[in-house]
């Protein structure tokens, strides 16, 4: 199978995910004000952090090869969504939607990446993890749409889009990786530093606008990718 297919098929699972995610918008519709949502969404950002910690970024520091390279995609990522939170910087709603969608380009391009060129042994937990956080992902940005006084139709079907920029972050990832698979830890902790630094932005959103906070949800997430690394 081709690298260009491989990453395609990462960034397929992703567009899928999020979409099952905004579609099950409408059973969730009658669970009342979108702040107690939030506070499931502290698992999906305890997954993200795992992520990572133990697939995107750990490992490629820790082999030691091409650190560089790794360094500069995870502060690449990290900036990128820095500027995003600086250019959009509106209330809560806005911020946080365009912060999901906006990261979810140099998602795609990890979830690509880890499929076309990691050991499939790796990508698993990994493609389980985004495929978790990116469930959650479209649920909210769904439920925030509707927020904004969209119709439910509407909101799921902007939420289904969304998938589409982490598609084509995939996509772009492979073309790439087709020439060059030297390239895979730069796009792996490219989307490493931008989905650390939507992690950190939401924290401190959450904490700034008082809406709570779970840390035992989010804790229980920092533990998914180590013990699928185990089970697996």
């Amino acid at each position: 199978m081709s690298i260009f297919l491989l990453a395609t098929i990462g960034g397929v699972i992703s567009l899928v995910s999020t979409g099952l995610g905004s579609a099950l918008a409408p059973l969730f519709e009658k669970w009342g004000p979108l702040k107690k949502y939030h506070l499931s969404m502290d698992f999906a950002l305890g997954v993200m952090l795992s992520a990572v910690a133990f697939s995107l970024v750990g490992p490629e520091i820790v082999k030691g090869q091409q650190v560089g390279l790794s360094l500069a995609g995870l502060t690449l990522g990290s900036v990128f969504i820095l500027i995003t939170d600086a250019f959009m910087r509106k209330p809560g709603k806005i911020l946080l939607i365009a912060t999901l969608i906006l990261h979810n380009f140099p998602e795609g391009m990890g979830a690509g990446a880890s499929l076309a060129g990691m050991s499939l042994h790796n990508a698993i937990p990994l493609q389980l993890a985004l495929s978790i956080q990116n469930l959650m992902e479209g649920l909210l940005l769904t439920l925030l749409f509707q927020s904004l006084g969209m119709g439910l139709m509407s909101a799921v079907l902007l939420g289904v889009a969304s998938g589409l920029v982490e598609m084509g972050g995939a996509m772009t990832a492979g073309l790439v990786l087709n020439t060059a698979l030297n390239y895979v830890p730069f796009f792996l902790t490219l989307a490493g530093g931008a989905m650390m630094m939507s992690v950190l932005l939401e924290i401190r959103e959450s904490i700034s606008l008082k809406r709570g906070f779970s840390r035992s949800q989010f804790v229980t997430g920092l533990f998914v990718i180590p013990l699928m690394n185990a089970l697996i």
